[in-house]
């Protein structure tokens, strides 16, 4: 998940012996024109995207400290530097890399009762990113604040938030996103821990489906995906076409930090015929691939937004359904688009993106292993 500045104040008053309170971890979530980007750590860099100042000043913290070498299972080796520091390196599918120091640091959260919270993370303090400056730091060419300076990892791996919070987690988290709006500069909903991660509040239909047990090492969340239908109709992929492997190929994935869902080229082709076929009914003109879309319309006059299909995702155990048409579809004036891309990676050959995922309550948990999701109307607060 991208980061905005976690309020990470450098500890040098009394209050920096304050413990995270055992009972709700919270973090607002921070949106950007270009994509969805989700709570908060503010890092400096000598190479990177744009960032707004000021930068997190390392130096002068108190709290600040860089791993040393073979004092973390993680750390071995050539993972380690001249100086005996623990470094990093981590790439993305997108070509973005990152890499530094592992360090270690108390962040500062602001509280649900008003004030602050502590809590001290082990986290790379990034000195080097490359790549990200199609997704992150264009901004402020267009007079607008550069609001993220990283990525909160909250995957299953040993650095995850999500596991170095322990018990005060509980394993669990959850989110509610806003449908996303290129004028929005902020938001009022949150990323909830533990005993603050609840779902099923107002008579919501809560629907539940496994996470598959990776037999591999892997940051993404996997699901069981049976089928997919576009309206009333369902496409009828053979069994086990979305079915991941001992190997690590294939499967579908749910990622926040993938803005529009990706599916591999064969399987994307069976939903776009659907979706051609729909709107070839309604006498609207396909035009093809348009910027970076690959299945694009042009609407002449008024078009009736109850007419665009929704899209239905069978998991297993449960049916995820799409019916809000600014999640399937991407509006650029008279033209619009599908809004998932044509991938040619097939593992995972399906993400299910954040732009898909809007006005849905989204509770993660590993503990037992499932993900459970409602439609809501995600405003202030969620």
């Amino acid at each position: 998940m991208r980061a905005h500045d976690i309020n990470s104040q450098i500890l040098l008053r009394s209050n920096a012996t304050r413990s995270m309170d055992p009972d709700v971890a919270r973090l607002p979530v921070i949106y950007e024109p270009e994509m969805f980007y989700i709570a908060m750590v503010g890092l400096g860099a000598y190479k990177s995207f744009h960032q707004d100042a000021p930068l997190y000043p390392w130096s002068s913290s108190t709290t600040y400290r860089p791993i040393a070498c073979n004092t973390h299972p993680l750390c071995k080796g050539d993972k380690c530097n001249v100086d005996g520091q623990c470094t990093y390196v981590s790439g993305y599918e997108s070509g973005s890399v990152t890499s530094g120091i592992l360090s270690e640091e108390k962040f500062t959260f602001d509280s649900d009762t008003g004030g602050l919270e502590n809590i001290e993370l082990q986290f790379g303090c990034g000195r080097i990113q490359e790549n990200f400056e199609d997704f992150i730091g264009k901004n402020h060419l267009r007079g607008k604040p550069d609001l993220i300076t990283g990525i909160l990892g909250l995957g299953l791996g040993q650095w995850s938030f999500l596991n170095q919070l322990g018990a005060v987690g509980q394993g669990k988290f959850s989110y509610c996103f806003e449908t996303f709006n290129q004028n929005m500069e902020g938001s009022d909903t949150y990323l909830r821990f533990g005993e603050d991660a609840i779902i099923g509040r107002a008579g919501q239909e809560v629907h539940i489906t496994p996470i598959v047990v990776p037999k591999f090492e892997t940051s993404y969340y996997f699901l069981n995906l049976e089928d997919i239908s576009v309206g009333n109709k369902r496409i009828g992929f053979p069994k086990g076409t979305f079915k991941l492997s001992s190997r690590g190929v294939g499967g579908s994935a749910i990622d926040s930090g993938t803005p529009i869902s990706i599916m591999y080229k064969d399987r994307f082709d069976r939903i776009a015929d659907l979706v051609k076929a729909n709107f070839n009914e309604l006498g609207v003109e396909y035009i093809g691939p348009q910027q970076s879309f690959d299945v694009c319309f042009r609407l002449r006059g008024k078009f009736d937004i109850n007419k665009y299909p929704y899209i239905t995702l069978h998991f297993q155990q449960a049916d995820y359904v799409i019916s809000d048409y600014k999640a399937n579809f991407v509006i650029l004036g008279e033209i619009v688009c599908l809004g998932i891309s044509r991938g040619d990676i097939k593992s995972p050959s399906f993400i299910l993106g954040a732009n898909q995922q809007a006005n849905k309550r989204i509770l993660y948990n590993v503990m037992d292993w499932s993900l459970s999701f409602a439609t809501e109307y995600c405003e202030l607060g969620s």
